[in-house]
């Protein structure tokens, strides 16, 4: 076990995977309680076209991946107030949209050395020193600004009304968080890959859920088992060679059904009847 250790590339994936955990896991939360969840997809996939884009073009992809996240997300946000659109289509045909400019613009871009595959399904253990730092900066500038403009936030998801007759800010908070997760989801690409990241922000948030009652609980826990999910996910890549992002989910999925076992009485007593 030791030997996993031993490797630069490897304490570079689990330095990368732990901070990806924890802020995932916060702005999960955030995206679990205010019923957005579809929008990590949704971005995920735009930023997908921005590395197209950036292939196609021969521009740094993940840079135009988050310009063009923080373009969704505005986007997103002002097709989302039209009253006749309902928010959840909004995000599926900007989704839609993003996967099929990202896959036209790698068609077209055939001699180019970048992989899309790199970005839809991430490669963890090729992030080089430069990349880490990045993100470890990126990660703590976002979770100083949720421990900022948490209450507001808190506020502006769990009581929108009371939110909008106090604060005169509430469209800027609203495009301020979807701008939030954007960046975090364009920054994650390479990690845990497009198609996979919204697993990372969801998946522990209901996992804590089955334990915990509270909110502030649900921010810690859900932390605790992304954290729990990336390293038996890098352990077992490591060990059997599989690729990693996946291991990773399914750990996390795993985790789920034993929490959801242990703590749902009704989902035992079916099941014991059965047997």
């Amino acid at each position: 076990m030791i030997e996993i250790f031993s490797y630069d590339f490897m304490l570079r994936a689990f330095l990368i995977g732990y901070a990806c955990a924890i802020v995932a896991a916060l702005l999960g939360n955030f995206l679990v309680a205010s019923r957005q969840a579809v929008m990590s997809d949704m971005l995920a996939h735009t930023s997908l076209a921005g590395v197209g884009l950036g292939v196609l073009f021969h521009v740094s992809p993940p840079a135009v991946a988050i310009g063009t996240a923080l373009i969704a997300s505005l986007l997103l946000y002002f097709l989302s107030k039209q009253k006749s659109l309902p928010k959840e289509a909004v995000s599926v045909l900007i989704l839609s949209g993003g996967i099929a400019i990202a896959l036209v613009c790698i068609h077209l871009a055939k001699n180019n050395p970048v992989s899309l595959e790199t970005y839809l399904f991430g490669s963890i253990l090729t992030v080089t020193p430069n990349e880490l730092f990045m993100f470890l900066i990126m990660s703590i500038v976002l979770i100083s600004c949720l421990f900022i403009f948490y209450n507001r936030l808190l506020c502006l998801i769990f009581d929108k009304d009371f939110f909008r007759s106090k604060f005169s800010s509430q469209p800027f908070f609203e495009i301020f968080f979807m701008m939030m997760v954007g960046v975090f989801v364009a920054f994650s690409l390479k990690i845990i890959g497009g198609l996979l990241i919204s697993s990372l922000l969801i998946i522990p948030v209901l996992t804590a859920q089955q334990a915990v009652g509270n909110f502030r609980s649900s921010l810690l826990w859900s932390s605790v088992f992304n954290i729990i999910g990336i390293t038996i996910g890098i352990v077992i890549s490591f060990y059997f060679d599989v690729p990693t992002s996946s291991a990773v989910v399914l750990s996390l999925i795993f985790l789920f059904v034993l929490l959801f076992v242990f703590f749902n009485s009704n989902f035992k007593k079916i099941v014991w009847k059965k047997l």
